[in-house]
């Protein structure tokens, strides 16, 4: 699987440095295309056609053309997909650094003051509606796009004032809901604990290369301290865990393996089936019944 290090990639090798505000409208014919993203800067993706998929360390979404989403820097694992009679896939894409971040939170400090108890948890993205403000802020930033032929011709200052709108409006539209995400973001560690990454994807079909991925480690460090955490090889350890699982759902919540072997990251049922009689010498119809 290819790895699109962003924003770099999108621009020409003529570019020798990138401002810190980026607007691109990206688009793409092909049917489907998944990769790995290693985004250097955070990302609002306001989608106008097709469908994205996307898969975080903690979570996945999927999010069509009435949705955007605020992706924050590091790694994910991400779909783009050509739907129904779309022509191509299109998303239009506002970067911002760090920097511009960090210069938000000191000039709104205020929002970020009052700590509230029952906010949500904090999350790795933030994913939202395309209600007419957003539809209007993307329609005013499609704008000053057309009007520039270059990165670098955009008005940083203009930009600015577009960054600080789309953020004054989430934190009012949302609230709770979206500075705990702020609160995070700037300065956080590229590195994630790997528990976390392993056991919030037990039973998505990820291989170790991309669990690998997603915790910013090379696959043989990522083998190496899960083999020093779990004390057996990822492979075995995914394995057994889905085949509990598998036998606990046959067993006490009676269900059927056509049902359930796609939720434990089987991609067919033969391949399910095949599994679990290696692993218990019963098929799960049988096992269901013996027991």
């Amino acid at each position: 699987m290819k790895v699109f290090t962003i924003p770099n990639d999108i621009f020409s090798d003529n570019v020798t440095k990138l401002p810190e505000l980026i607007l691109h409208d990206y688009y793409n014919t092909h049917e489907s295309i998944k990769g790995k993203i290693s985004a250097g800067k955070h990302i609002f993706s306001f989608l106008q056609e097709g469908q994205k998929e996307v898969h975080f360390y903690d979570k996945s979404i999927s999010l069509t053309s009435t949705q955007a989403v605020l992706i924050p820097a590091g790694n994910c694992l991400m779909t783009e997909k050509r739907v129904l009679h779309d022509k191509q896939y299109r998303s239009f894409l506002f970067f911002f650094s760090d920097a511009n971040l960090i210069a938000f939170r000191k000039k709104y400090s205020f929002l970020f003051k009052v700590p509230d108890k029952n906010r949500p948890e904090d999350s790795s993205f933030f994913l939202f509606e395309q209600d007419e403000f957003i539809k209007n802020f993307i329609q005013s930033l499609q704008q000053i796009f057309q009007y520039h032929t270059t990165t670098a011709a955009l008005s940083e200052h203009l930009l600015v004032v577009k960054f600080e709108e789309i953020m004054l409006y989430l934190c009012d539209r949302y609230g709770n809901h979206f500075l705990p995400l702020l609160a995070s973001l700037a300065g956080s560690p590229l590195d994630l604990p790997l528990r976390q990454v392993v056991e919030n994807n037990i039973y998505r079909n990820l291989s170790v290369e991309e669990l690998a991925f997603l915790c910013n480690m090379s696959l043989s460090t990522f083998k190496r301290k899960f083999e020093e955490i779990y004390g057996t090889a990822p492979s075995r350890w995914f394995h057994l865990k889905k085949m509990q699982q598998a036998a606990f759902l046959l067993k006490h919540e009676k269900a059927n393996a056509s049902e359930i072997h796609h939720e434990l990251g089987y991609e067919s049922l033969s391949s399910f089936v095949q599994a679990f009689k290696k692993e218990f010498g019963k098929t799960p119809k049988v096992y269901q019944q013996s027991v």
